[in-house]
């Protein structure tokens, strides 16, 4: 759990320092460009490693300055201070202790990022459902990493292969056997990590009253017809020799994992077709918690860090889902505006203006 903080130099937070004191959690609000998103953002700097908003790290840096500085204390049974720098060029400056270290030995402990994008997990194309998925599983697994990159790689040999003028049917053969081969594996590690996220939200709706509905993801297989006694291995490689001819013509590959999609349904029907926004917006922050409790088996899980995650669910389902989740984690809430209905006791409150923060 974070107790202190020290940024400096992070977009528009010249130099500010933050001390939860006796307070679990710490809620921020402002109006906007203030600087709440720059807390949350250097925040993961010290934990990830990263922005969740911005790729380039000079981007994240003041102008015409050449570091950024984040400086954390973990309140844990063994005391930890952490002290990272990000220089211009490139280069990272990485304390534990006031001891030099590296980032994997720091990689022990993670934080997770929620804004009001969150409800792009049930909106947008299957493609971003598997990003999600596929990052998910290797978090849990390094075996799923090395399958993941195996089929990767052996999909794109495939693709590059299709493109030339003239192809020999047997390699082509043999490089469908072993995406048949690993593409099943892959799938089957898929639907299991599905299967435990579910559980996980079912649990969490039952602990916060959330919905009577029953829930359930399911993994969705394009344009290979499993049927009769076939495994999935069988009729994957089936459809991969029956599409030969038509792959050869188009110059890529027609399906595979690399196709899939899955959708989460309430009492069997598509959340996305069939409830409102809000109640997507809860289900997909419940999505991102389940993920979160099964990879705490791993990691330690410093902090939520919230930005304006709540945006269209109303005050009823937020409050329940504050609660839970005030419970399970240390959150750092970032807002535009003090609503004194989903402040708690535990709540360090401060707000924002110019990037200069004031205790409450």
């Amino acid at each position: 759990m974070i107790q202190k903080l020290w940024i400096k130099h992070v977009r528009n937070l010249t130099e500010i320092s933050i001390d939860l004191l006796d307070k679990k959690h710490c809620y921020i609000y402002g109006d906007n460009n203030q600087g709440k998103t720059s807390i949350l953002e250097a925040i993961s700097l010290a934990t990830e490693f990263k922005s969740p908003i911005q790729d380039d790290l000079d981007k994240v840096m003041q102008e015409e300055k050449e570091e950024c500085i984040v400086g954390m204390d973990l309140n844990e049974e063994e005391p930890q201070r952490r002290y990272i720098r990000f220089n211009r060029n490139g280069k990272k400056e990485l304390l534990k202790n006031s001891k030099s270290t590296t980032k994997k030995q720091l990689q022990t402990h993670f934080s997770d990022y929620i804004s009001a994008d969150a409800l792009h997990v049930f909106q947008k194309e299957p493609d971003y459902r598997r990003k999600l998925l596929d990052k998910f599983c290797c978090l849990k697994s390094d075996e799923y990493q090395q399958l993941l990159r195996q089929y990767e790689k052996v999909l794109r040999q495939k693709n590059k292969y299709l493109k030339q003028e003239t192809s020999d049917n047997l390699f082509i053969e043999t490089l469908n056997k072993t995406l048949s081969k690993v593409g099943a594996s892959l799938v089957n590690k898929r639907k299991e990590a599905l299967k435990e996220i579910e559980e996980e939200i079912n649990k969490a709706k039952a602990d916060i009253n959330f919905l009577e509905e029953t829930i359930q993801i399911q993994y969705e297989i394009k344009r290979i017809e499993i049927g009769g006694c076939d495994s999935y291995e069988t009729a994957f490689y089936k459809t991969l020799t029956a599409d030969m001819e038509k792959e050869k013509i188009l110059k890529y590959s027609l399906s595979g994992p690399q196709r899939d999609d899955f959708t989460l349904l309430i009492n069997k029907k598509y959340i996305f077709d069939y409830f409102s926004r809000g109640i997507n917006r809860s289900f997909a922050i419940l999505f991102r918690l389940a993920q979160l409790n099964r990879l705490k088996e791993k990691k330690t899980l410093v902090c939520l860090l919230l930005d304006d995650t709540f945006a269209e669910v109303d005050d009823s389902n937020k409050q329940k889902l504050l609660s839970y989740m005030r419970k399970q984690y240390q959150l750092f809430y970032a807002t535009t505006r003090k609503d004194n209905n989903f402040l708690a006791h535990d709540d360090q409150v401060i707000a924002i203006h110019n990037g200069v923060i004031n205790y409450e």
